[in-house]
């Protein structure tokens, strides 16, 4: 079978990225797939853009809500995740007369569909019914509301479009969601790996570029078919925060989150 890498929320965080690419160079991939967010709070968006351009299969990258946001208005961000869009904006635009290279990376980011499908596997960036934007959270499975959503409809409104496994980044957390049951399965249940059953399956990929799992190192999984393991790799966190607080729209945040992981 193949062995495919799926990276997702990279967040224009270089550093990270370039550390996980010299981990999937060593684990022999046959693939790579990215779920969205290339760019969005991070200091480096060309660069990210640029980076997976270059290296993922073509087809298999999916937009995510900030590189929407990027493109488009950034509408319903809070004032941070809105302030780093129009900033990522400023950085990535290009005009009529802007040169070809730049030209091509806006068309791309523009451009990117927001899932696809091989065979009864489906990728997104959110969620099976609303590609973008909607969080698919531990929280559901426990019946809490969030954002005034049903729990438990969200959970079976997904789960109805999705033939088999769907694989998810959005919300930084990795793990995976049963349907039979609507059980969570944290990474340290599961201890990193997940073999495919009969079950319908929404698993979560993690965070390339700002992990909010409590743990700050960068997150990946490999995909073979048969299993999913997930991939935790330290990167030179301080690199990118300092980066981070010497670009004045991003602020002081979006570089102290990175420490500890949330």
């Amino acid at each position: 079978m193949r062995r495919i890498a799926i990276i997702s929320d990279i967040h224009s965080n270089m550093p990270a990225l370039e550390r996980v690419l010299s981990d999937i160079d060593a684990q022999k991939v046959d693939a790579i797939y990215c779920l969205g967010d290339v760019v969005g709070y991070g200091p480096e968006p060309v660069e990210a853009m640029r980076r997976v351009l270059d290296v993922c299969d073509e087809g298999k990258v999916i937009a995510g809500n900030h590189d929407h946001a990027a493109i488009h208005e950034p509408i319903g961000f809070n004032a941070e995740a809105r302030a780093a869009a129009l900033w990522t904006n400023s950085k990535i635009r290009a005009g009529m007369f802007s040169w070809l290279g730049k030209r091509k990376r806006w068309n791309w980011l523009r451009d990117l569909p927001t899932s696809f499908t091989e065979k009864d596997v489906l990728y997104v960036h959110a969620s099976p019914r609303n590609h973008l934007e909607e969080y698919i959270l531990e929280e559901h499975t426990l019946g809490r509301t969030f954002l005034g959503e049903d729990p438990r409809q969200l959970l079976e409104e997904n789960f109805a479009l999705v033939q088999h496994t769907c694989f998810i980044g959005h919300t930084h957390r990795p793990g995976v969601v049963t349907g039979d049951d609507f059980t969570w399965h944290s990474l340290k249940a599961l201890d990193q790996r997940w073999t495919i059953d009969p079950r319908k399956t929404i698993i979560n990929v993690g965070s390339v570029g700002q992990p909010r799992d409590g743990d700050p190192r960068a997150c990946y999984v490999i995909f073979d078919g048969a299993s999913v393991e997930w991939r935790r790799v330290a990167y030179d966190v301080e690199k990118t925060r300092k980066l981070i607080m010497g670009t004045p729209q991003l602020g002081q945040h979006l570089a102290d989150r990175l420490l500890v992981g949330r």
